[in-house]
């Protein structure tokens, strides 16, 4: 009975001991970017529709279009607390300037132009 014990004590240990995989993330700040916003008309896309650079299609709440000398295509933002993934890119797109994906041309005179913070999210390894 002594040695059943001891043996369940060792595996618990080593149980233990395994490596916790972490859900992490490191935030890189990129400060405060100019943001706009675009739709699938002609005038918005320049042609393109919901096609993007990165060969997905565009979707309202997750696609926004980036320098990519400054931002990876691919990478995960954090927009003023909002998740998006960098799916795009935009001839007027230059610098520290988001262009954020919206379904309707409406929307994109509604918002307007404004100004946020802007992070990339990476996992921690």
């Amino acid at each position: 009975m002594k040695k059943h014990r001891t043996l369940f004590v060792l595996a618990l240990a080593l149980w233990l001991m395994k490596p916790v995989h972490s859900n992490a993330v490191n935030l890189i700040p990129m400060g405060e970017f100019r943001c706009t916003y675009y739709c699938p008309c002609y005038e918005c896309s320049e042609g393109y529709g919901r096609k993007t650079a990165s060969q997905t299609y565009a979707e309202s709440g997750r696609t926004v279009a980036v320098d990519p000398e400054v931002i990876n295509l691919g990478d995960k933002l954090l927009v003023d607390g909002k998740s998006y993934i960098a799916e795009d890119t935009g001839g007027k797109v230059c610098g520290d300037h988001l262009d954020i994906f919206v379904d309707t041309h409406e929307e994109t005179v509604e918002k307007g132009i404004c100004f946020k913070d802007v992070k990339i999210v990476r996992k921690c390894k």
